[in-house]
């Protein structure tokens, strides 16, 4: 019995123990989830500071709860100058690099990149140079997807920050893979000066390849030959020719500075011996190499004369000054086609086979540069090597067959200068049987590059005219030739664009309707108000105002409203009653505009009559009335200006294209 008795106590005594160890447990994990939560916190603060950039409260965090400065924030494993630097927070990243180690910066996320990998992509030059400054091997290291800091900044296409790291990075730590997958990049953003400079210093690239077996030469035949465009937004306008005066200037002046400070620069040069020079110095000797060219190739047209420079010199600058505020696309610069002649350079060193092979292989070089209507990049591949002008795709088409398919006419008229090539050109047929002039009769394909969706009776008449320029090429037995469906290219243009046609003049028809109606109640209401005049008349029939200037305006504003309202009713009804033939489209195209051009100059009058009408009414008190009417028709009417000039530089522009 007793020693069932101790066995018993034995077991209770146990059992207490038990529980009192289990409760000790208990409530030392729930101390230790509080303090987890409470850190979680800690740290989420702190993500939010880095992105904020708020070093104040940071600071605070990081010693009253004694973080380390390293301390991972994230669950992608970013630390707080990894968030820092990605967001472009200058001041954070400069101190937090005060209290942290040369070997801090080399820490890698999740994703194996480091706060300097990111920080390329930020934009932000002062934090890659504050952070070289710490450890200049960060540039070194490499991140996601075994990239450098450079090819990340050449990603994200931001030129200050590419120009820096590329002269951070230095040669030995590119191989030639780097090098091409960095110039593809280039191109891509349209970094050709920093291209170029990569080219010229390594052109073996011209032979490299990517993964769909494209060289640097395929990616630069696929530039597109910018169509000048005006852009009509006057403020747009204005504003570049702030931008272009404030440049002419600047130039200017760095121009007069640099004679002063040349001496200067060149002893500082030679004090370096054996360094090379700068990115900037190496692009700025280029564009000098550049322009001398230019000059050459003037002085060589114009001759000796500098009376004839000197004229040729404005006009290229009244010429750039036009460009430049009057359009609103940028121009291809000198230094993408550098690229090319440097490359083809290279390219030309090989034996023949390995020439076609580069020019074949994946695509024709020659082909694409003709579908993108690229001649600056034919002239300089085939000026050298004149047998590819011969080269053909499967469907035994040219570089003049593309050419008509994707309407490139400056393209084609390159057959008038050459006489052999003319006949090649022309007794050519493809597969189906079709000369030139078949196809383009054609449609265009869907994949034209700068296929644009013009107006349908722009577009009609487009065609036609290409179809034209390209029967002129043709002799009139070779135009009147058929294909193996035993059809003419006259009676192929017209099944092709019979639907375009039709949709055409149904879209003519609806707007010169519309447009009549307008016009004919401007004129009635313009007629209506010549005779019932403000202010009134006298016994003798004369307006008691007609001595007044705004009586004066008035008059003659109502006359052009008029006058304009009842003109662009005649053009309207000339488009109506027109037949719609494939021929006719090219005179309804001007018929069209110039109806829709009077229709809104009488609109603009009307606004003139109605503040005009404003004054007399207000003449002898309150005169801030018409000054606000005037106002806000000024602004109302200001958008519709727009219109007007936007459509006019659209009829400029189809028309020259034509």
């Amino acid at each position: 019995m007793a020693i069932c008795g101790n066995v018993e106590g034995a077991q209770t005594e146990s059992s207490t123990t038990e529980e009192k160890t289990l409760s000790t447990q208990n409530s030392t994990s729930s101390l230790k989830s509080e303090d987890q939560i409470e850190l979680r916190n800690r740290h989420f603060k702190l993500y939010l500071d880095a992105v904020d950039g708020d070093w104040n409260s940071a600071e605070k965090i990081f010693e009253e709860d004694k973080i380390d400065i390293t301390a991972i924030l994230s669950k992608k494993g970013d630390t707080a100058l990894h968030i820092a630097a990605a967001c472009g927070r200058t001041g954070f990243v400069k101190k937090l690099l005060e209290q942290m180690n040369k070997e801090d910066l080399a820490i890698e996320n999740n994703a194996g990149n480091t706060a300097f990998f990111l920080a390329a992509a930020s934009g932000k030059v002062e934090i890659a140079e504050a952070m070289m400054e710490k450890n200049e091997d960060v540039v070194k290291i490499r991140g996601f997807n075994d990239m450098l800091p450079l090819h990340k900044a050449a990603m994200a296409g931001d030129k200050e920050m590419v120009e820096y790291l590329y002269e951070a990075t230095g040669d030995e730590l590119l191989d030639d893979n780097d090098r091409f997958d960095l110039l593809v990049n280039l191109l891509h953003l349209g970094l050709y000066d920093i291209a170029l400079d990569l080219a010229e210093r390594h052109p073996q690239v011209a032979l490299a390849r990517d993964k769909n077996e494209e060289t640097a030469l395929h990616h630069l035949a696929r530039i597109t030959a910018l169509r000048r465009r005006i852009d009509s937004s006057l403020i747009r306008f204005c504003k570049r020719t702030a931008f272009f005066l404030y440049n002419e200037v600047k130039r200017n002046v760095i121009k007069t500075c640099h004679s002063v400070l040349g001496k200067q620069r060149v002893k500082k040069k030679e004090e370096q011996k054996g360094n090379e020079l700068g990115l900037r110095d190496r692009i700025k000797q280029r564009e000098q190499r550049m322009k001398q060219q230019r000059r050459d190739e003037l002085s060589f047209f114009v001759g000796a004369s500098n009376r004839g420079r000197i004229k040729q010199k404005v006009r290229n600058w009244i010429a750039g000054a036009i460009r430049q505020v009057m359009y609103a696309d940028q121009q291809i610069p000198d230094s993408a086609f550098e690229i090319v002649r440097c490359l083809w350079k290279q390219v030309m060193l090989l034996d023949e086979s390995q020439i076609l092979e580069i020019v074949r292989k994946p695509h024709s070089l020659v082909l694409e540069a003709a579908k993108q209507g690229n001649p600056r990049f034919l002239m300089i591949i085939i000026l050298s090597y004149p047998d590819l002008v011969y080269e053909v795709d499967e469907n035994n088409h040219t570089i003049f067959h593309f050419a008509a398919m994707y309407r490139r006419f400056f393209i084609l008229k390159q057959i008038y200068r050459v006489g052999l090539l003319k006949d090649f050109v022309v007794q050519n047929i493809d597969k189906d049987g079709n000369n030139i002039l078949h196809l383009a009769a054609k449609l265009p394909p869907a994949d034209r590059p700068d296929n644009e969706s013009a107006a349908l009776h722009y577009q009609m008449a487009r065609e036609m005219s290409f179809f034209w320029r390209v029967e002129d090429i043709l002799h009139p037995v070779d135009a009147e030739a058929k294909n193996k469906e035993g059809k003419t290219p006259r009676a192929l243009f017209t099944e092709e664009h019979r639907e375009l046609r039709q949709k055409a003049e149904r879209w003519v028809k609806d707007i010169a309707n519309g447009c009549i109606m307008g016009a004919t109640l401007i004129a009635t209401v313009v007629f209506a108000a010549a005779f019932t005049v403000p202010g009134g008349i006298n016994d003798s029939g004369t307006p008691n105002l007609v001595r007044r200037v705004s009586f004066i305006i008035f008059a003659i504003s109502d006359a052009i409203a008029l006058l304009f309202s009842i003109f662009s009713v005649l053009m309207f009804l000339t488009v109506i009653s027109s037949r719609y033939e494939e021929a006719d489209f090219g005179r309804l195209m001007y018929d069209l505009g110039g109806g829709l051009n009077l229709l809104i100059l009488a609109v603009q009058a009307v606004m003139v009559m109605f503040c005009a009408t404003m004054f007399l009414l207000f003449n002898d008190g309150l005169l801030w009335v018409p000054i606000l009417v005037t106002t806000m028709a000024v602004l109302t009417s200001f958008r519709s200006l727009e219109k007007y000039f936007a459509h006019n530089g659209e009829v400029a522009h189809l028309t020259g294209s034509l």
